[in-house]
């Protein structure tokens, strides 16, 4: 009995620990330069996508997020979606996890490989890295957050992955032409809260 006890509780408590861990991506094409209207799409066993209905009521247009449809486990796994810009110019996408009502309540993953219409992106293994202000970052991505952390080890197949959350992301910039639709995939997977 307490040989079931033990595996009913070890199962609950691991069942606990990813039941947020829910992929999600905002992409803005707000900026300087001028901004870019954004229309959501759809793929199939993708990611669902959305404009933003909150923040400046003017930029919803040009900021969406894209949520995977249910909580990933401790397995890698394909998050992936699709938007069509309606003008040019650059997109910044933020790679995180879902909002949830207290900071434990937003669950950790780890993310790797970005590829942009089928292409991975220049380091998209994260393996390049520099260390900006004391902390080290995968080249031609930024890191936001306190707690946000890079793994040099920790992605799939040899790649690294940087720790994230809703309050932790990892960034990254690329361009866009009008009216070419645009896919996003990246490989994600539940883990903990990275260490102090």
């Amino acid at each position: 009995m307490k040989l079931f006890a033990t595996l009913f509780l070890s199962a609950v408590t691991t069942a606990s620990l990813f039941a947020a861990s829910i992929p999600r991506c905002d992409v803005s094409g707000v900026n300087k330069t001028g901004n870019v209207k954004l229309t959501p799409g759809s793929v199939e066993g993708g990611m669902k996508v959305i404009h933003q209905t909150w923040g400046d009521q003017a930029t919803r247009q040009h900021r969406i997020s894209a949520t995977a449809p249910k909580a990933i486990g401790s397995e890698w796994t394909l998050c992936k979606f699709v938007f069509t810009p309606e003008t040019s110019g650059n997109v910044n996408l933020s790679i995180g996890g879902q909002w949830g009502k207290t900071e434990n309540d937003r669950a950790w993953l780890l993310v790797s490989k970005l590829a942009i219409n089928g292409q991975p992106v220049a380091n998209s293994d994260m393996k390049k890295t520099a260390n900006r202000n004391g902390k080290i970052m995968p080249n031609g991505f930024w890191l936001g957050g306190k707690k946000v952390k890079y793994v040099a080890d920790g992605g799939p197949d040899g790649a690294a992955a940087v720790a994230v959350n809703h309050d932790n992301r990892v960034y990254r910039t690329f361009k866009v032409e009008a009216g070419k639709p645009v896919t996003v995939e990246y490989m994600a997977k539940a883990t903990e809260a990275p260490a102090n």
